[in-house]
């Protein structure tokens, strides 16, 4: 059972710190990514938001890239 605890501990704590770099990255790092993101309407950043949440880690490395 602890181990269980523990699994959905990392997985929410992960889930929480993609949340938030996820809101950061769709309002302003998404568009340093991907030049053609550019002027594109908050419906389609609500899209990838959930895709964002799950690869945090890759963008997160990419933005900081860019």
């Amino acid at each position: 059972m602890e181990i269980a605890r523990g699994i959905l501990a990392v997985a929410g704590i992960y889930g929480g710190i993609g949340l938030l770099f996820g809101l950061a990255f769709v309002a302003l790092g998404i568009q340093r990514i991907d030049p053609a993101a550019r002027g594109t309407s908050w419906g389609f950043r609500l899209l990838v938001l959930p895709g964002v949440v799950a690869l945090w880690p890759f963008l997160a490395l990419r933005w900081l890239r860019s």
